[in-house]
């Protein structure tokens, strides 16, 4: 599992990202959240969860919404619900 990087919820499905390829587990997202170590990853919003060093930083769009922005550059965003937990990883 540590070589993870994203897991993105397809309906019944989890698509896990691992460098250039991914695969899709029949799964759901929460189960499978709750197998992870919180230590090592962070879920983002409802489909999406992140391995915590795969995030560069958080970025805020001005108008209350916020991001995480990965390694890689690209930007997910992190919905209201996750939030306050993204921030204390943060240490906003």
């Amino acid at each position: 599992a540590t070589d993870v990087e994203r897991i993105d919820a397809e309906r019944d499905y989890v698509r896990l990202h691992v460098g250039k390829q991914s695969y899709l587990l029949l799964h759901t997202i929460s189960g499978l959240e709750e197998r992870l170590d919180p230590a090592c990853f962070i879920r983002i919003h409802r489909s999406i969860i992140l391995r915590r060093d795969c995030i560069r930083g958080l970025k805020h769009d001005g108008l209350g919404g916020w991001s995480a922005e990965l390694h890689d550059g690209s930007v997910l965003r992190i919905g209201r619900t996750y939030l306050a937990q993204a921030k204390a990883m943060a240490g906003r």
